[in-house]
């Protein structure tokens, strides 16, 4: 056999050897890890902040920007419809489900999270209203920034987002008090 037959029988080999190492196990990890970033996307306490920040705008008024932000947020998985009044700056999402189907203590925490990621990145927004099947909150800009002691749109960096944010969302106590002085049912 001449060595340039043994060559490409060596190339052919070594091809079908990468694709199946390709195909059966760099593509599945990738599968995997991709799906678990989606999964993350949809829990506030494992939220990429650094995925919304291209929504950060100075006004309101935009209903694709609002609406493509609030796609990529926690509970973006229930079906969803939006509102917006830019006469009194304010954006409702309404959630075609009820509390209890998604889980109380899941929705407390994503309505601080999703409320704080909306302030902190839309300018003239005021209020935010989050209305389930039998059940509405409101949270309003002024409460939430004397909540953090900080104007909002500093909260964005990724390190001041996890300490001041994210990371408090895992201690009950903390999502309780501001559920009782910044989520105020409807």
């Amino acid at each position: 056999m001449k060595a340039r037959n043994k060559i490409i029988i060596f190339l052919i080999v070594f091809g079908i050897s990468l694709f199946g190492i390709v195909e059966g196990v760099i593509k599945p990890k990738m599968d995997k890890s991709n799906k678990q970033y989606l999964e993350n996307q949809q829990d506030p306490l494992f939220h990429d902040i650094e995925s919304v920040l291209k929504y950060k705008n100075k006004y309101m008024g935009d209903a694709s920007n609002i609406s493509n932000l609030f796609y990529t947020l926690p509970l973006s998985d229930s079906e969803t419809k939006f509102e917006l009044f830019p006469d009194e700056l304010r954006a409702e999402v309404n959630y075609r489900t009820t509390v209890l189907d998604i889980g109380e203590e899941k929705v407390k925490k994503s309505l601080i999270y999703n409320s704080t990621v909306a302030f902190a990145l839309i300018d003239n927004l005021e209020a935010m209203s989050f209305s389930f099947t039998g059940e509405s909150y409101k949270v309003l800009r002024k409460d939430v920034e004397k909540w953090y002691e900080a104007e909002l749109s500093s909260l964005t960096e990724k390190d001041t987002w996890n300490k001041l944010v994210q990371n408090k969302l895992s201690d009950n106590e903390y999502v309780r008090e501001f559920e009782r002085t910044i989520l105020k049912k409807e």
